[in-house]
């Protein structure tokens, strides 16, 4: 039996591909207040939703709360699958050792992501700007999964793209895409002439001395895990248009993001009966 916590449009789609599948499947929704402490007994799989545990246990955008009573409930053979290594959830594993999936460590799930990702950035951008994304100076930082997908779409549109990367076969794949690649050691000094940012990664890369290198008209878009890698504080005060758009795939094309995560958990439970594992 299945297990999952739905709270969002990409999770309610998961759970209907999950229960068209013929799947056993226990949902819990955004109303949910508790678990049922029988089914928990039950559970080969349990699926935790996108958004965070906070310190406390509660599951974003839920009334649910995830505490190592509840994980002590689970049959010693479950597994949970995480989008993100949640801390709150890494603290409750060490107490009580659970197999876990953290699914965005595949790279066919990361890579398939991409694809909405980069959809929504287009999106915001189209939204937030005043000019076209052809003949736009656009700086990508990361040049990952989804740096290198999102680049790739923006170039196809004409854009001029930059991406920042660290290792050399990287830049030799940058280069091989037809894009502007730029080691990060050079980003600062090089910021004042890009009309877009976005950034990819989820540490502080543009603070307030980064920042004040930007054309005042440029827009940026920070889709790393929160809390981002852009002093937003900062870029208000200078009056610099930047946002924390998380959750891009749930929010511009919710359903085809839980097909690919339906096809990763698919696949997982079929590899685990083939090695004679249960369902």
């Amino acid at each position: 039996m299945i297990m999952m916590i739905t709270n969002d449009k990409r999770m309610n789609y998961l759970a209907e591909y999950i229960r068209e599948s013929g799947v056993s499947l226990v949902q819990y929704d955004q109303n949910a207040k508790t678990f049922d402490l029988n089914a928990l007994k039950e559970v080969r799989y349990f699926i935790l939703p996108f958004g965070g545990i906070s310190a406390d246990g509660k599951i974003a955008n839920t009334n649910l709360y995830l505490t190592e009573d509840i994980l002590r409930q689970l049959p010693k053979e479950c597994v949970i699958f995480t989008p993100i290594k949640y801390p709150k959830l890494m603290e409750l594993l060490e107490i009580v050792p659970l197999k876990y999936e953290i699914i965005f460590d595949y790279d066919e799930v990361a890579i398939y992501n991409s694809v909405p990702t980069a959809e929504g950035v287009i999106y915001h951008i189209i939204k937030n700007t005043d000019i076209t994304i052809h003949q736009s100076k656009i700086l990508i930082i990361g040049s990952g999964r989804c740096g290198q997908t999102i680049a790739r779409d923006l170039k196809a549109l004409g854009a001029h793209v930059t991406v920042t990367y660290r290792k050399k076969d990287a830049e030799a794949r940058l280069f091989e895409l037809g894009l502007h690649p730029l080691h990060s050691d050079f980003l600062i000094g090089d910021l004042h002439h890009y009309d877009i940012i976005v950034n990819t990664v989820p540490t502080m890369i543009l603070d307030r001395p980064a920042l004040e290198e930007l054309n005042k008209d440029c827009y940026v878009i920070d889709i790393s895990s929160k809390p981002g890698g852009v002093d937003f504080e900062a870029a208000k005060e200078l009056g610099i248009n930047a946002e924390l758009a998380g959750s891009l795939p749930s929010i511009v094309a919710p359903k085809t993001a839980a097909y690919y995560l339906y096809r990763f958990i698919r696949d997982y439970i079929a590899n685990e009966i083939k090695k004679g594992r249960y369902q």
